[in-house]
């Protein structure tokens, strides 16, 4: 089985090389931290907003564009428009939990039942509980019908919550539940329409308008003779998304057409839509330190991944029970053994030719109505990331399933002409600045507890992984970690570490192995749902010295490798080791207050305006709230300079098909591999350039690495 590599032969040989010798790069040779000297990050709330905002210089940077005029109208004006298959899912969750199952108070110190909540006060049965009452939703979704006119070619229909750009995992032939809604007049129970699958259910259609046709009066039973409940569907403000607004609107105006829809006519029996803050509903959702998560009926929501299919872990698996455990993932209430079984080869296996299959065979049962959970999650579609820059930004550096919104970017992106400039510190220097367009007010600055894209736009940019991606091929590479090793053991594995001796924290004071330790012990001690996956399996972190650890944990898998080398920095002992009342306190702090250490350390050489403090490329300075935008400063004592960031570019960019280094894969690439084909190291002709792989051959994988890569570009424009 194949064994997903944590370093290839370039990344031993090439890269740790280079990293070794970026420490003797004589000071003032090039500056250190990003080119662009100030990230701001300006809150516009409407696309219309948005693309006005873009179009009169207000902003420079428009993410997430959902709109196909909006692209289009971009376009058109000159402005650099990048598109990318994303890592990502959109999915309406429905509350599958019985009336039996507990709810805990939000005391945390006893458990109610379900029912003493008034979401579901009074209902004698929960029809989303009913698989069969989730299959003839699904036959009501008209997927096809709703999608393609709100999105256009944004985003792609899907029926997984593995996106089409998790490419090796993701399962194609997950069974297809057509937009049949048939009708409550004419449909046989044994049709396979909404109506028909209700029917063979046991519920039965009430003519209440006695009109013969559906009406706002008409409604179903539920199989034990009770009217359905109301059923609130939660999706995004209207202001906000208006696009997924009126997804979820269409969806409930389909159901209403069969009679599934509440209205005042009808006692409210059956589903509504209701726009809602994101963030709230959430909060409801997923639970909070005070706030049991599971008070919903179904929302909508949209997702991020990675290179590993994870999320179906974190979405499925009965661990992540978000009323058990506050602030997990698995809101819907999913608890099946056989399921767990295979999220646990998903997450815990070093092999990826395992996960593939556990990966398909969660996708397949997902949506096979044989299983009691299945249809839990209704997937809507993945969405391909369309992000506009102004015209005279260079330095973009697009990445499969990432986008151009990824640390490369932002480490390299700069004005090539007509800069935006500004004395911000106010000493009569113009420094460059580039504003951001972020799509709603971000609402927790912490990182143990932020959730939504808004905070992480910004929080992202004061932070490092131990390891990094190659934006081009997804391959890990040396970060704050020049070298490890990853060891099987009877108990699980344990992971070597060595990082670099020249990273800081923010306010001056050397990263060292102590302080990882330290922060993967206090998520774990302080059992910080965001980062559970990271910390639930962790034994114990083994310093040998300021520079090497082990992390040793009680099972294996890749996708807890990169949990660990994600958080292993993430927060600075010097801030965070401090007097707690308790767990919920380290969620609930605000750490935008000015920069203060934490009691027994000593303050830092530069200290930082605030309490939000990592060792990233950008130092938050502060966020305005009455003009809701905040303010990013270049690292100046960033561990990587300009000249390191745009060296190990060119080598990354190298192991796609660059053989000659100018920065475009094209047919010169291909032609040199093909006249070293065959040869070998010590052969005539052998090119070391053109021997992607570095596996001492030139041969067909080699061949086939440039022409999948034909076309692309190391940055942009």
């Amino acid at each position: 089985m194949e064994k997903l590599s944590c370093k290839s032969v370039f990344a031993l040989i090439a890269l740790v090389s280079m990293f070794a010798t970026m420490a003797v790069i004589p000071s003032g040779y090039a500056q250190n931290g990003p080119v662009m000297d100030v990230l701001r990050h300006e809150v516009v709330k409407s696309p219309d907003a948005e693309l006005v905002a873009m179009q009169t210089g207000q902003v420079d940077y428009m993410p997430d564009l959902i709109r196909t005029p909006d692209i289009e109208k971009l376009d058109s004006e000159g402005n650099l428009i990048t598109q990318d298959l994303g890592f990502h899912m959109g999915f309406i969750g429905y509350n599958i939990r019985d009336l039996a199952s507990p709810l805990r108070s939000p005391s945390g110190t006893g458990w109610l039942n379900s029912s003493r909540y008034s979401y579901r006060l009074g209902v004698a049965y929960w029809p989303l509980a009913d698989v069969e009452f989730r299959e003839a939703l699904v036959r009501c979704y008209d997927q096809l019908g709703i999608i393609p006119p709100l999105y256009g070619y944004i985003v792609s229909p899907i029926r997984s919550l593995v996106p089409p750009a998790q490419s090796k995992y993701y399962y194609a032939a997950v069974q297809s539940y057509p937009y049949n809604p048939g009708n409550p007049f004419t449909s046989a129970p044994s049709d396979q329409t909404t109506c028909g699958i209700l029917m063979a259910a046991g519920y039965t259609f009430v003519d209440a308008g006695v009109l013969g046709v559906v009406d706002a009066y008409d409604y179903w039973k539920c199989p034990n003779g009770s009217p359905l409940p109301k059923m609130v569907l939660w999706e995004p403000l209207l202001d906000i998304s208006p696009t997924s607004y009126h997804h979820g609107a269409d969806f409930v105006a389909d159901l209403r057409s069969v009679g599934l829809g509440a209205t005042t006519q009808n006692g409210n029996h059956g589903f509504v839509y209701e726009g809602k803050d994101f963030n709230e509903y959430l909060n409801l959702c997923y639970g909070t330190s005070t706030q049991v998560g599971g008070q919903f009926d179904a929302y909508l929501f949209f997702y991020s991944v990675g290179r590993l299919p994870s999320q179906l872990y974190d979405l499925m698996h009965s661990s992540s029970d978000t009323v058990e455990h506050p602030g997990r993932r698995n809101a819907v209430g999913i608890d099946d053994p056989a399921i767990d079984a295979l999220c646990e080869t998903v997450k815990y296996s070093l092999y990826t030719n395992e996960i593939e299959a556990a990966a398909k065979t969660i996708q397949d049962r997902l949506y096979d109505t044989s299983y009691d959970y299945a249809l839990a999650y209704m997937v809507l579609y993945s969405r391909s990331y369309f992000n506009g820059f102004r015209p005279n930004l260079d330095g973009i550096v697009k990445s499969p399933g990432y986008g151009s919104d990824n640390m490369w970017t932002w480490l390299n992106i700069h004005w090539e002409t007509a800069p935006r400039t500004e004395d911000v510190d106010g000493d009569g220097d113009q420094e460059t600045v580039l504003v951001y367009v972020n799509g709603d007010e971000p609402d927790s600055f912490n990182y143990n507890f932020a959730t939504t894209v808004y905070e992480w736009n910004i929080l992202g940019q004061t932070i490092d992984g131990l390891t990094a991606v190659n934006p081009y091929n997804h391959a890990d590479i040396p970060w704050i970690a020049t070298d490890w090793t990853i060891d099987e053991t009877p108990e699980g594995m344990d992971i070597y570490f060595t990082i670099r001796n020249d990273v800081q924290w923010q306010d001056g004071t050397p990263l060292t192995a102590y302080d990882i330790e330290w922060c993967l012990e206090f998520l774990r001690d302080r059992q910080v749902p965001r980062y559970y996956t990271a910390w639930q399996y962790l034994i114990d972190v083994e310093v040998f010295n300021a520079v090497q650890f082990a992390v040793r944990l009680s099972v294996a898998g890749l996708s807890l490798f990169y949990d660990i080398s994600g958080v292993g920095a993430l927060l600075a002992p010097q801030i965070w080791d401090r007097p707690w009342a308790d767990n919920g306190a380290v969620l609930d702090w605000i750490p935008t207050v000015p920069y203060e250490v934490a009691p027994g350390y000593a303050p830092g050489p530069n200290p930082t305006p605030t309490c939000v403090m990592g060792t990233g490329p950008f130092v938050f300075r502060f966020y305005d709230t009455t003009n809701l935008y905040d303010d990013m400063w270049r690292n100046e004592n960033y561990f990587m300079s300009q000249v390191a960031v745009a060296d190990l570019k060119t080598l990354m960019f190298w192991e796609v098909g660059d053989e000659n280094y100018n920065g475009l894969v094209d047919v010169v690439d291909l032609t040199q591999v093909s006249f070293a084909y065959g040869r070998r190291i010590g052969s005539p002709n052998y090119n070391s350039d053109a021997d992607f792989d570095s596996n001492g051959i030139v041969d067909v994988r080699d061949l086939r690495t440039v022409a999948y890569h034909l076309d692309w570009q190391k940055e942009y424009p």
